[in-house]
């Protein structure tokens, strides 16, 4: 018998289905991501597992109806050969039985008895008697035959009668032997045409077969959705990787903005303390305005109405001023830093 399954995977059994190409190419796409993302065997793995499974599950479908016809098969063979033997041994006691016939006449010859004789008739229903004891004749005996047989026993049997008697015997155990051969032939031939019937009515292979196909087919959907889901889940952590990077990016970017910020303010500062001019004081404001950092704390550096030491650092810086670039006291001392600033 011929297993159609691909016991190597899902070759045949898939190009039988209309997720053959689908199959093929969300494997030819794991297949090349494996590639690409340094070969992560979680997308080869997981298919490559359900491809075996169901591949085993299958192939043990086949084996088991492919063992149970091959039992048939098997039992078919055991009776045709217990057939043969017993068709050989029928053939033997067929010959056997002939060479009793063939002695019987030798001695009906020997001892001279003629065939139409009293003493031969007798003897016949002698040996009808005996096969009817032996349970070989399975018709019983007339009444006619009864009282005969009563009046024949009265007398003692003659030397040929006894020698033919036990021929008969032998010939009888021979028959037993020969009916019981042939009923035996009967019942075997019997039963492998049931066994054949049998066969023909539940066609198990082809019930096998076709459940291979189906679990071969129901896996091939199911790697289909594994691989697609496998995809799916790869493009969403590149999604938030790409993500991630952006976040990273713009808290970098926000950290320059930040510094970048405090750089202007620290300048502003220097220039409302070098300049002393309301409109370096007003940008220095503006700048502390965008940047409510902590950090950086612009009311302690230039607030000049508030603390002793602040007072002296402005008032050093203005004479510093004065002396560097002559300008006058009276414009300078009017200077006032907003402590808000």
């Amino acid at each position: 018998m011929a297993l159609t399954i691909n016991a190597a995977g899902f070759g045949t059994l898939a190009e039988r289905t209309g997720n053959a190409d689908a199959a093929g190419r969300a494997e030819a796409q794991a297949a090349e991501r494996k590639s690409i993302y340094g070969g992560n065997s979680m997308f080869a793995d997981p298919v490559a597992q359900r491809r075996e499974e169901a591949r085993k599950q299958a192939w043990n479908v086949v084996k088991n109806a492919w063992d149970g016809d091959k039992y048939i098969d098997d039992s078919i063979q055991q009776r045709r050969d217990h057939y043969a033997e017993l068709e050989k041994l029928r053939g033997e006691l067929r010959t056997s039985l002939s060479d009793t016939d063939q002695e019987m006449e030798n001695l009906r010859e020997q001892f001279q008895v003629a065939e139409d004789s009293e003493e031969q008739q007798d003897l016949e229903l002698l040996k009808k008697e005996q096969d009817y004891q032996n349970g070989i004749l399975h018709e019983g005996l007339t009444d006619e035959e009864r009282e005969r047989l009563v009046r024949i026993h009265k007398k003692p049997l003659t030397e040929y009668q006894s020698n033919a008697l036990d021929i008969n015997d032998r010939a009888g155990n021979l028959k037993r032997q020969l009916e019981d051969a042939e009923h035996q032939m009967m019942d075997d031939t019997a039963n492998i045409n049931r066994i054949k019937l049998a066969r023909l009515k539940e066609h198990p292979m082809v019930d096998a077969q076709n459940a291979a196909d189906e679990i071969m087919d129901a896996a091939n959907k199911e790697i289909v959705g594994m691989l697609m889901q496998d995809a799916k889940d790869h493009v969403d952590e590149q999604m938030e990787e790409a993500q991630k990077k952006a976040e990273e990016n713009m808290e970098e970017k926000e950290q320059r903005e930040e510094e970048l910020e405090e750089i202007k303010l620290e300048r502003a500062i220097e220039r409302a303390m070098l300049e002393g001019t309301d409109e370096a004081v007003e940008e220095a404001k503006q700048i502390k305005r965008r940047n409510e950092t902590a950090d950086i704390r612009l009311d302690e550096m230039v607030d000049i109405t508030s603390g002793d030491k602040v007072q002296k650092d402005v008032n050093q810086n203005l004479s510093d001023i004065k002396s560097n670039m002559k300008v006058l006291e009276a414009d300078l001392k009017g200077i006032q830093v907003d402590e808000q600033v």
